[in-house]
């Protein structure tokens, strides 16, 4: 799995990223060991906590990352339909390269 930012649809885009490259980093960086904490990964994918706020609640609606508060910090998990999502995004992003 590919980390989406350096592709080349970015170019495309200028210096503004696109909606489905935040989510694809988003989903990302939330694979990674036991999931992320809210601040981590806004730092981590270049966020606001604006921003954060307004993508958070649409993926785990969409079951993309889903939430587990066992401490008292929520954490973010990557979901399999999160996993599948990159997968076939990194594969548009090579059949597009």
């Amino acid at each position: 799995m590919m980390l989406v930012t350096n592709c080349a649809l970015i170019q495309i885009k200028g210096s503004r990223r696109d909606k489905l490259i935040l989510i694809s980093d988003m989903l990302y960086h939330a694979t990674k060991g036991e999931g992320v904490c809210k601040t981590e990964l806004m730092y981590k994918v270049g966020l606001s906590s604006a921003q954060l706020e307004r993508y958070v609640p649409v993926l785990v609606k969409a079951k993309l990352l889903e939430v587990s508060n066992h401490t008292k910090k929520a954490i973010y998990r990557t979901t399999r339909k999160g996993k599948d999502f990159l997968d076939a995004f990194d594969r548009l992003v090579k059949f597009l390269d």
